[in-house]
């Protein structure tokens, strides 16, 4: 029973959560502002709450983007 029980939580999908979309989106805005291939992206803000209904990857990753793009714009 125990080995089942190891192989279905091995056999699990890594899914992304609102953090992991937070710190790509915030890469990503930045490069948008500075150009891929001229900036390095910047270590990113810690990653905020989650605002209600938003805890999926794309909201993370929509609210880092905007961030990260601000930020490039401000500096």
């Amino acid at each position: 029973m125990k080995t089942l029980i190891i192989l279905l939580l091995f056999n699990l999908p890594i899914q992304k959560t609102f953090c992991d979309g937070w710190d790509d989106g915030y890469c990503q805005g930045w490069e948008y502002v500075k150009g891929p291939e001229f900036s390095i992206c910047p270590l990113p803000p810690l990653c905020p709450m989650p605002r209600i209904l938003e805890e999926e990857y794309t909201d993370g990753y929509n609210r880092g983007f905007l961030k990260g793009r601000e930020d490039a714009q401000n500096q």
